[in-house]
């Protein structure tokens, strides 16, 4: 069951996925989406609350369904920039790595396409999480994953074979990386959740993703081939722009718009970065 809304330059789709609601949201610019992004709602925990410039459709979220906890994958703002409104309007305090809860409680000043797409959140306070997290009838593995941002988690339910992913997934083919990603640890990260063998992975910004575990290691495929050519060029005694320009696909655009912190070059950085 899907139905979609558009209201003052913002579209809000909600979808239902049985006992999973998710609410995928965007800013809209000449009437088109122009980031999506999302949260998703199951028996009463929120996982993220989306980027602070959707605050209005995270509060109406909040007036219209039954939530009761939150629980942040990563403290980036398009993930954690409703928090203190969840503190304001419904007292609640929400989970967060242990290594989230600083950024989150003192965000970075962010870039202008940062502050355009998602918005700047304000300050909120956040409780560490711990293995285990439970709702009135699911259990949920805390997994820490590591490598999009130093204190990303995902949610496993094993009973449901469920996978919360937050931006571990995104897509199974990546055209470019973030400056301040490890590709190494990304890595790692998507072996220990394969080997979980997930059936259904929810995604912060795709959706629900069927067949988990088979998407999960088409990505990481990908990655380990992708170091592989890097490797190989490198070799060869090109330099990381070269390398750069020898991979098959344009990262124009979004290397423009945010000014090189998302770009192919990142990929044959991180790749070439001694592993920590």
């Amino acid at each position: 069951i899907s139905t979609e809304r558009i209201v003052r330059g913002r579209v809000i789709v909600s979808l239902d996925y049985g006992e999973v609601r998710y609410l995928r949201m965007a800013r809209t610019v000449f009437g088109r989406a122009s980031y999506w992004t999302g949260v998703y709602l199951v028996d009463g925990l929120l996982v993220d609350s989306g980027p602070p410039n959707l605050a209005r459709e995270v509060a109406r979220l909040c007036r219209e369904l039954p939530v009761r906890q939150c629980v942040t994958t990563h403290h980036h703002e398009d993930h954690s920039g409703n928090h203190r409104l969840l503190a304001e309007r419904l007292g609640i305090r929400p989970l967060a790595h242990a290594l989230g809860v600083a950024p989150i409680a003192a965000p970075e000043p962010l870039p202008l396409y940062r502050r355009l797409t998602g918005g700047a959140p304000r300050a909120a306070d956040t409780d560490p999480l711990g293995e285990r997290l439970e709702t009135p009838t699911h259990r949920f593995e805390v997994l820490h994953t590591p490598g999009h941002a130093p204190d990303h988690v995902a949610l496993f339910e094993p009973d449901r074979g469920w996978l919360f992913s937050g931006d571990l997934y995104l897509a199974p083919r990546l055209k470019y990386l973030r400056t301040d990603e490890d590709v190494h640890a990304m890595i790692d990260s998507l072996r220990r959740v394969i080997a979980l063998e997930p059936r259904l992975l929810f995604c912060q910004h795709r959706g629900r993703v069927d067949d988990a575990t088979a998407a999960l290691r088409r990505k990481l495929d990908f990655l380990v081939e992708l170091g592989e050519r890097v490797d190989d060029l490198r070799a060869r005694g090109l330099d990381e722009s070269a390398i750069a320009r020898a991979l098959p696909w344009s990262d124009l655009v979004w290397r423009v718009w945010t000014g090189g912190q998302f770009s192919k070059r990142n990929f044959v950085r991180a790749f070439l970065r001694p592993r920590a």
